[in-house]
């Protein structure tokens, strides 16, 4: 569980995994912890986007908080990992809220959301047991 803790909660691996983002680079010193800050450059729904999150939360080897600090809205990703006898178990949830007349898109950002979390967690799987 911590070997896979510290890949997911290492921003820098993101790219590996997630074909929606193009990188992500760690904007403050190092060692990753809370106030820890990222920049993502990523494309969703055909749009190219640069997102700065901070880390508010970091639980090694379980929990993960990420709140965006830019961006077309705000928006909350959560990383909780629990160790099973057959591996890890990654749960993972994005809490968008756009606004304004972004609001009327929420399904469809949803969807397109779901869809690219799918594949990439899929792809995250096959990285993480070729480590092993």
């Amino acid at each position: 569980m911590d070997e896979v803790f510290a890949f997911v909660s290492d921003a820098r691996n993101r790219p590996g995994w997630d074909d929606s983002v193009g990188s992500e680079e760690l904007t403050s010193p190092e060692p990753i912890g809370v106030g820890s800050t990222v920049r993502t450059r990523m494309q969703s729904m055909g749009r190219d986007l640069e997102i700065d999150w901070e880390i508010v939360e970091h639980e090694p080897p379980s929990h993960q908080r990420i709140e965006s600090t830019s961006g077309p809205f705000s928006t909350t990703l959560v990383y909780d990992l629990e160790g099973d006898p057959d591996g890890t178990a990654v749960r993972f949830s994005v809490t968008g809220r756009p606004s304004g007349p972004m609001r009327l898109m929420q399904p469809l950002i949803g969807r397109t959301t779901q869809r690219n979390l799918d594949k990439a967690f899929a792809r995250l799987k096959e990285v993480l047991e070729g480590r092993s």
